[in-house]
């Protein structure tokens, strides 16, 4: 017997007690999910399903190649897996950020994590519209600007800051959509995914753009 089978089968049990731990705490997401609640016990779950993790060096603090998941729509129309991710980053009912132009885009992760996914890694993330934009669909390739992990439009409205959509890199609809996509990064055997490499400014007051509130308490547009 080797002298470090005490240890292995320490870190063996170790390892099954965490993936307990995690399909418990998983449940408790999904009937969170399910009921439709946006409560800060969501968070805390959020932060410990990812074992406290962070995105790599090379996806914070840049500008991203990401795919929108759904079509566009008020915060309140979104399905309520997607309202909750949007909780998470700070799209919260009552608050003026609920009647921003939001989408729910999703970015591949390169390292091993326990991510929300399906099939593979992936981060789920929020970013904010500018008003020039046209609507934005679903499977449309945009460079975000990524501020962070959790949280990303918290307080967006007041603070002026937070992960917003830079530019559509190459739209669902076009009839040359895949050869646009296969200019764009790539994530692995993934393409439209990865960092973009261009200027991340100090403040996104340097873009020039404009974010207005497109949508009232109940959902039907302001202008």
């Amino acid at each position: 017997m080797s002298a470090f089978s005490p240890n292995l089968e320490s870190k063996k049990k170790g390892q099954l007690k965490m993936k307990k731990i995690a399909t418990i705490l998983l449940a408790c997401a999904m009937a969170l999910g399910l009921a439709g609640c946006q409560t800060p016990i969501v968070h805390g779950v959020n932060q410990v399903l990812n074992m406290g993790g962070e995105l790599p060096e090379n996806m914070r603090q840049r500008n991203i190649s990401a795919v929108v998941a759904f079509d566009e729509a008020w915060a309140g129309d979104y399905n309520m897996t997607t309202r909750n991710h949007l909780y998470l980053h700070g799209v919260v009912t009552g608050t003026p950020e609920y009647g921003m132009r939001v989408v729910r885009v999703n970015m591949r992760h390169p390292e091993y994590g326990a991510w929300v996914r399906v099939g593979d890694k992936a981060w789920i993330t929020a970013a904010i519209v500018p008003d020039h934009m046209e609507v934005l669909k679903a499977g449309d390739y945009v460079e975000i600007r990524q501020t962070g992990t959790h949280r990303t439009v918290e307080n967006f409205v007041a603070k002026g800051e937070g992960n917003i959509v830079l530019r559509v890199l190459c739209r669902a609809a076009d009839p040359k959509y895949e050869e646009c996509a296969a200019t764009l990064p790539r994530m692995g055997r993934y393409l439209g995914f990865g960092e973009t490499g261009t200027h991340y400014p100090e403040s996104i007051r340097e873009y020039g753009f404009t974010f207005t509130p497109k949508y009232d308490s109940k959902g039907k547009p302001l202008r």
